[in-house]
This record gives structure tokens, C-alpha cells and sequence, in this order.
């Protein structure tokens, strides 16, 4: 059950269910799992089959298979973690005063787990609950500043001289006449690829876990169709490896 209220699912064991009930723990299993009778055969189908069957409805937003231990006893025993839909389910299988107060029960505990969540646990595992949840809120809040924290001047600087190299080659040389005509249209369209492609408003502003991703593409850019003609006109060439 740890697990699942560390996921945040409230549920009910089935042995506390069938004691809400007034029942023992073994009829409230028969219920969910069905009985066999002695020649094999299905004496009644149980509430886990029909929503296992139903092809539409998750057996586990209602019951999960789990297993507990009785205090001085190491032998380990079967038993279903309810959910409220699952209590819903059972309740619905009672009628009269038994099933209303089972009803009542039910929707005071999960009450109580709202308004408490750690609510009827150990004094340990309500420790280690919680140093869970406030590592997980740690982390939540590393990676919003991670996400948040972007390049700082030296990288800003790498991936200027990045997009310098590249563009350098990509004109033929940096005393070529496309250098000298085209040089200014080619670094507006890098740029704007570049800001387009890390949804930033300059380079400068790129994401620091997004850099070496930043660097691959500006690594791997090519020019426009049109350019790459352009380029190739001015400086003569029949073609170049873009």
C-alpha cells in the first residue's frame, strides 16, 4: 500500500472493507473473484471478471491485486486494495441498513485520507511518506530551474563562433564575393532558423540542457534552396556540399 499512496491512490484493503462490512475477509474475496464449484465449474462469476472482461473499464481504477501479513504470523495473505469506485461497486452488492453503513464507513475513511493522507499509518511510514514527497518537490523544482536557466556568457560566446564557422563555409571563405553579397541574408536566415527551432528570441537565450543540442544544429544547418543557388552562382561553382 506504500506504493500506491506514494502514486497518490487512496485505497481501502479488502480485510478493512470486509470489516466495514460486517463480513468476513473471505466472502468479500468471493465477491470480487468469483466461486468455483466442486466439479470446476463457475458457481457465480466475481466483480473482477466482469470488469477484466468488459474491454472498456481498468481492473485497476477500481481493484489492485496486493498481499498482507498478520502481527505474529509470517505467512503472507492475499487481499485487494480498493479504490472509492471499487467501494462504490461493493456497495452497490448490499442492500438496506448493512449497506448503507458500509457506504457511510467507506466515505468517512477516504474523507479522512483527503484530509489526511497519511492517516492510520506508522509513525515510519508516515516519515518515509513524506521525505518522499518533499524529495519529489525537490526535484520538481531543480528541473523548473534547470528548464528555466539558460546559457551563460562563454557558451553564448561557443555558439557564436559556431554559427560564424559554419556560415563561413558554407559562403566558400570569408573573401568570396558571396561572403561579401550574401553573407548578411544567410546569417538573418541561420539566426532565425536557429531562434525559430529553440523557441528563443536569441541565441543567447538558449536553455544550458538545450546547448549541445544547439551546437549539433547549428553544426548540421544548411541555407535555403535558393541561397545555396545564389551562393553558388556568385562564386562560380557547379556545386558544394551543403
Amino acid at each position: 500500500m506504500m506504493e500506491l499512496q506514494v502514486r497518490g491512490i487512496k485505497t481501502i484493503p479488502s480485510y478493512e472493507v470486509a470489516e466495514m462490512m460486517g463480513r468476513a475477509h473471505k466472502e468479500v474475496l468471493k465477491m470480487l473473484e468469483g466461486q468455483k464449484s466442486s466439479d470446476g465449474s463457475t458457481k457465480h462469476v466475481g466483480i473482477i471478471q466482469v470488469i477484466s472482461e468488459s474491454g472498456e473499464l481498468h481492473l485497476s481504477d477500481y481493484f489492485i491485486e496486493s498481499s498482507y501479513k498478520v502481527p505474529g504470523n509470517n505467512r503472507t495473505y492475499k487481499c485487494y486494495e480498493c479504490t472509492k469506485m471499487g467501494c462504490d461497486i461493493l456497495a452497490n452488492k448490499m442492500t438496506g441498513e448493512k449497506g448503507t453503513i458500509f457506504t457511510a464507513r467507506y466515505v468517512k475513511k477516504f474523507n479522512e485520507m483527503i484530509e489526511d493522507p497519511y492517516k492510520g499509518i506508522s509513525t515510519e511510514l508516515r516519515a518515509i511518506l513524506m521525505l518522499d514527497k518533499k524529495q519529489q518537490e525537490i526535484e520538481k523544482r531543480v528541473t523548473g530551474i534547470e528548464n528555466k536557466m539558460t546559457i551563460d556568457y562563454e557558451l553564448a560566446e561557443n555558439l557564436r563562433n559556431a554559427i560564424s564557422s559554419r556560415a563561413v563555409y558554407l559562403l566558400g571563405g570569408k573573401y568570396t564575393d558571396a561572403y561579401k553579397k550574401l553573407s548578411k541574408k544567410l546569417f538573418a536566415e541561420f539566426h532565425k532558423g536557429l531562434k525559430t527551432s529553440f523557441k528563443v528570441n536569441s541565441y543567447k537565450n538558449i536553455a544550458q540542457k538545450n546547448y549541445d543540442d544547439a551546437l549539433k544544429y547549428i553544426e548540421n544547418w544548411k541555407p535555403s534552396e535558393m541561397l545555396v543557388y545564389a551562393i553558388q552562382g556568385l562564386n562560380g561553382q557547379l556545386s558544394f556540399e551543403y
